[in-house]
C-alpha cells in the first residue's frame, strides 16, 4: 500500500471532522517546493505527515500548528520565514477544526426550545434520553436522536473537546449517572440545570461513592446554569443557556456590550 501524502491525510481527516492543520509552502526561490517536498499536516493527536524541505521550518510549523489547533478560534493564515541563507518562503497555514457540538441529556418539555435554538445556531445537536416516546424526530427536529440509558452513554455517546453538555434529566439519580459520565470526557463545558444546593446534593453522594473529581473538572461544571438574563419561561432559559455556551465557546464571561473596552477601541 502506498505511502498516504499529507494532503491525502488532510482530507481524511476532514471528512472523519478531526481539526487538523495543512501547511503548504505558496512560494520561494529555492528547490523546496515540489512534489516531494512543499506540505506537511500535522493532526490534533501530534501525527506529522510530510516535509516542507527543511528542518528547521519543519519544527516551526509544527510548533504554530500544535498552538493554533490549542486555540479556542484559530484562523488559517500566510506566513513568511527567513531560511538560512536569508532567502524568504511563505506558508499557508489551513486550520480545520470541526463544528461544535451540543449533546442534551433529557428530553423533557423545557428541552424542547434548547435543541430548537441549538440546531438554528448551526450546533451539531444532540439529544440523549431513555424515553423513545418523548426523545423523537417529531419533538427535536433537526437533532440527532440516541435512545440509551446511563448504561450505554460509553457506547452511543462520543464526547470530545468541542463538545458542549446539557444535563436537564430531571432526575436526581439520572443527572448523578450523567454528571459522573460527562465530567470525566473532554467536554470544556458541563450546564447543569437546577440549583446549586442539588448540584452539592449530587456530588456529595458520588463523593460517598468514591467519585471525586479534579478541580480541572469542576471547573469545566457550570451550575446553576446559564447567564444571569431574568430568564423564567423555557424558551427564556433556553437562551439563556445557549448564550452562556457561546460565550465560553468564544472565550468571552458573558454581560453588556456597552461599556466594553474591546467594541469601543475598534
Amino acid at each position: 500500500m502506498a505511502k498516504q501524502s499529507a494532503f491525502e491525510a488532510w482530507l481524511a481527516s476532514v471528512e472523519a471532522e478531526k481539526a487538523c492543520v495543512l501547511a503548504t509552502i505558496l512560494q520561494t526561490e529555492s528547490p523546496l517546493a515540489n512534489q516531494e517536498s512543499g506540505r506537511m499536516f500535522i493532526s490534533s493527536e501530534g501525527v506529522t505527515i510530510g516535509d516542507l524541505g527543511d528542518k528547521t521550518i519543519n519544527a516551526k510549523i509544527i510548533a504554530l500548528a500544535n498552538q493554533k489547533l490549542s486555540e479556542k478560534k484559530p484562523k488559517s493564515e500566510t506566513h513568511t520565514f527567513v531560511l538560512s541563507d536569508q532567502q524568504e518562503i511563505s506558508i499557508f497555514i489551513d486550520v480545520y477544526i470541526p463544528p461544535v457540538d451540543l449533546i442534551i441529556f433529557g428530553a423533557g418539555h423545557d428541552a424542547i426550545p434548547v435543541a430548537n435554538y441549538s440546531v438554528s445556531l448551526g450546533l451539531r445537536t444532540t439529544v440523549v434520553d431513555s424515553r423513545a416516546f418523548y426523545n423523537s424526530e417529531e419533538r427535536f427536529p433537526g437533532a440527532k436522536i440516541i435512545v440509551t440509558n446511563e448504561d450505554g452513554y460509553h457506547e452511543k455517546v462520543k464526547i470530545g473537546n468541542r463538545t458542549y453538555i446539557i444535563v436537564m434529566n430531571h432526575h436526581l439519580e439520572k443527572d448523578q449517572k450523567t454528571l459522573e459520565f460527562v465530567l470525566n470526557s473532554q467536554a470544556p463545558y458541563v450546564g447543569l440545570l437546577g440549583p446549586r444546593s442539588r448540584r452539592d446534593r449530587m456530588l456529595d453522594a458520588l463523593k460517598e461513592d468514591g467519585i471525586v473529581f479534579s478541580d480541572n473538572q469542576l471547573s469545566r461544571l457550570f451550575s446553576p446554569i446559564g447567564l444571569d438574563i431574568g430568564a423564567s419561561s423555557p424558551e427564556e432559559i433556553a437562551i439563556s443557556i445557549l448564550a452562556e455556551i457561546i460565550a465560553i465557546k468564544n472565550g468571552h464571561t458573558g454581560g453588556f456590550l456597552q461599556g466594553a473596552e474591546y467594541i469601543h477601541n475598534k
